[in-house]
């Protein structure tokens, strides 16, 4: 390949990276407190305004964070994979940036499970497998306002974090985190949905991780298996791979996902419907409601 060639998909994509900087850092001025010159504020808009982006202070406050959060996020994780490819797979992230995209844009996610099956909408007691900084536990908490929630993560600079953040909202009565690995659960029957986001896992992790989780649920409990659904392009699939790969974790795709929770004794398995514009897809499992010959 001529370096023109390669030059010129550089030009390209360089113009995809400004513009998404462009976009949070107008979402970042329309934060309470945040003042910005006349001009760049106009640049920032005109650059929107491009991209078919008008009305942007239209969009809630709290939308406007989330957003905010995984523009950082993903500006601050290219940045990472640049000054550090020789990275090995894991997660070992330091950086709160990346750590509380993760988590803001995490807190969606109960109220898509809930909305993913008819058993799941009104949930009491709730396992969040890769807690993090425990925003998704935060939301789990708001979206069944009747149920306790767990969290579980073995890396202890999220915990951190997610000490505050579940103090903060007020909930350490009904939010319990835990440092621990999904193998290591021994829990037994005491809940009726269980959360795992499969690209913050290994298939390894899986395969000795499922069956614990599976004996902690109740009979008629739901396993929500998480996995990225990408837009339907190469490029898209590659670089979302890229990511899973490097966060240490599996670019599972549903067949697979659904023969791992058959396998680890779930039943009812299916692919949920697409949780709207989320690039997320559901495979749920049920703990079977009685034993086999029962």
């Amino acid at each position: 390949m001529a370096f023109d060639d390669v030059m010129g998909i550089v030009m390209q994509w360089s113009v995809a990276t400004d513009a998404l900087a462009a976009l949070g850092a107008e979402l970042a001025l329309q934060q309470p407190g945040a003042n910005g010159s006349p001009e760049i504020v106009a640049a920032l808009k005109a650059v929107s305004t491009a991209a078919g982006l008008t009305g942007l202070d239209e969009i809630p406050p709290p939308q406007q964070a989330v957003a905010l959060a995984l523009i950082r996020m993903n500006l601050h994780q290219a940045t990472d994979l640049v000054d550090h490819p020789d990275r090995a797979p894991g997660w070992s992230v330091t950086d709160p940036a990346i750590l509380d995209g993760w988590g803001r844009g995490s807190a969606m996610v109960p109220a898509l499970i809930a909305s993913s099956h008819p058993h799941l909408a009104d949930v009491t007691s709730f396992l969040d497998v890769g807690t993090g900084v425990g925003l998704l536990a935060v939301a789990a908490a708001s979206v069944w306002p009747k149920a306790t929630v767990v969290g579980i993560d073995p890396w202890e600079t999220s915990l951190e974090r997610a000490r505050a953040n579940v103090a903060a909202a007020g909930l350490d009565g009904r939010i319990t985190l835990r440092r621990q690995e999904l193998a290591r659960l021994d829990d037994i029957d005491a809940f009726d949905c269980v959360w795992i986001p499969s690209f913050f896992l290994t298939e390894a992790d899986l395969d000795v991780g499922l069956e614990p989780a599976v004996r902690a649920l109740r009979r008629g409990g739901w396993i929500a298996l998480g996995r990225m659904r990408p837009k339907p392009d190469p490029l898209a699939h590659a670089t979302n791979a890229l990511r899973t790969t490097r966060a240490g974790g599996c670019d599972l795709d549903a067949d697979q996902a659904a023969k791992l929770l058959e396998g680890a004794g779930c039943d009812a398995v299916h692919i949920a419907k697409p949780p709207g514009p989320a690039p997320l897809e559901f495979v749920l499992g049920q703990r079977p409601v009685t034993d086999e010959g029962s």
